[in-house]
């Protein structure tokens, strides 16, 4: 459990820093769109800070995507968006 836990933490990492930076955004714009902290951003793409249910949906709606998309394999994020790494 705790492995899975950790996995989706680091997927989710991943694929909030990968939709950021497809959209062309800095970690401050990303909080001022999202209503958070900058630091916040950084704390999430870090594995550092969990983001509160909210803030998942006002980022996935930001990133024109679903929820779950954003706990998808980053592989299968970027196949998804046609996404070189």
């Amino acid at each position: 459990m705790a492995q899975d836990y950790e996995r989706l933490r680091v997927q989710l990492a991943e694929n909030i820093r990968l939709m950021r930076r497809v959209k062309n955004l800095t970690q401050e714009q990303l909080a001022l769109m999202a209503e958070v902290d900058r630091t916040y951003v950084s704390q999430i793409e870090r594995c550092t800070g969990n983001p509160s249910l909210l803030v998942l949906c006002k980022l996935a709606n930001i990133f024109g995507i679903t929820t779950d998309q954003l706990l998808i394999e980053p592989t299968a994020l970027q196949q998804m968006l046609h996404v070189e790494s």
